[in-house]
């Protein structure tokens, strides 16, 4: 006899196994500067969050690919972020941690800084339905602003 849920562990695990494996694409592509896979990623009703609100820009919460593109347009108007790598993929069905080192180099004062962040991915089959990204918002803040 087979105990409790063990059929429900086994799907688990392929839907892990899948989720790792589409962020982990999604996620190559886009530090090898194929923003458009993450675009091409996202479903009409994605929901974006960068943490820092009030204190960064591009913090916030964005909707769909729009929302999005507007993120980035918000980053690209202060930073460019030149170099992205991701240290660690952890998932658990739907849901994908990625643990990954972000350097940014600030256009109002020239700083560069090295930033750890953990991501949270939610897929929806492969595509992304959530977002939320975390990070040294203090340290951005710092960074960022001159003086």
């Amino acid at each position: 006899m087979l105990p409790p849920f063990s059929g429900r562990r086994r799907m688990s695990g392929n839907l892990t196994e899948r989720s790792i494996a589409r962020v982990t694409e999604i996620y190559g592509r886009y530090a090898a500067g194929d923003r458009e896979a993450l675009y091409a990623a996202l479903t009409p009703e994605t929901r974006w969050h960068s943490s820092g609100e009030g204190a960064v820009p591009w913090a916030g919460d964005y909707r769909g690919r729009e929302g999005v593109e507007d993120y980035f347009s918000r980053i690209e108007a202060e930073a460019k972020v030149l170099g992205y790598e991701v240290e660690q993929v952890i998932a658990q069905g739907e849901w994908v941690a990625v643990l990954a080192w972000a350097t940014v180099r600030y256009e109002a004062t020239g700083c560069t800084h090295r930033y750890a962040k953990a991501d949270f991915v939610r897929l929806d089959g492969d595509r992304v339905v959530e977002f939320r990204e975390f990070y040294d918002t203090s340290q951005t803040c710092r960074d960022r602003v001159p003086g």
